[in-house]
């Protein structure tokens, strides 16, 4: 909430929020004071979790079942973001013409990006997602080829049609967690890894994946101190995004 007080342009995401961690009226209040805080700049890039033992640690509800959680405190999130009168009935939340203000600056509430590669987050995102917010270099699900990410957002617009929403209204957004020398040339089904080689490669990737319809991509900078962190930074704005 600092950062949305003391700012006036810059666009807070949380990346990700797992959703099942928090109690839902909690959270959405937590989530409506930031947007109220920013003048709803507030994005919300959600996860189901993939720990185990987070979830025990937390007393959160029960692993298995992360994914009916997330779905059921996501509509009960934009019923207490929208209802004068909420009431929502579920598994693991309920409450009845409970008072609910302020409401978000943004009608609706923030934007949901759906984290996650798997089916389960594919579907999610079709169904109650505003955007795809996945990881490009998940092992378990690679999107570290364009041609591999191509055929994600081709499955993704497909489940949205059928989930009954316009595939074009959701929107496309990427986490890049290693780029240039950090990753090898090439991605496991053989063709070039995303974000792989020189600066110019690396700006070549982000009008490409800009034509696909990716509006955001979230570069992450690692280092052992803040001084390092924010040398990796200004590098980065003055070689690749001076250039785009």
């Amino acid at each position: 909430m600092f950062a949305a007080a003391h700012t006036s342009t810059l666009r807070l995401v949380t990346s990700v929020m797992v959703v099942p961690h928090r109690p839902a009226v909690l959270t959405a209040k937590i989530l409506s004071t930031i947007d109220i805080f920013s003048n709803g700049r507030l994005t919300l890039g959600i996860g189901a979790g993939w720990l185990r033992e987070e979830f025990e640690a937390l007393g959160a509800p029960d692993f298995a079942a992360r994914g009916k959680v997330t779905d059921e405190y996501i509509l009960a999130m934009r019923e207490l973001w929208t209802a004068s009168d909420p009431r929502f009935q579920g598994d693991y939340v309920s409450f009845d013409k409970i008072s609910f203000e302020p409401k978000p600056v943004q009608p609706g509430g923030p934007p949901i990006w759906v984290g996650g590669e798997s089916g389960p987050a594919l579907r999610r995102t079709a169904r109650m997602g505003d955007a795809w917010y996945p990881i490009g270099t998940n092992p378990a699900f690679p999107l570290d080829s364009l041609a591999r990410y191509k055929a994600a957002v081709a499955k993704l617009r497909r489940l949205t049609a059928e989930a009954g929403r316009e595939p074009a209204r959701i929107g496309l957004a990427l986490r890049v967690q290693k780029f240039g020398a950090e990753l090898p040339a090439l991605a496991g089904d053989g063709e070039r890894h995303l974000f792989s080689g020189s600066t110019a490669e690396i700006i070549g990737d982000i009008h490409a994946l800009k034509e696909i319809g990716v509006s955001a991509i979230d570069f992450n900078f690692l280092g052992s101190s803040v001084e390092k962190v924010l040398g990796q930074m200004e590098e980065f704005r003055a070689t690749v995004m001076a250039r785009i």
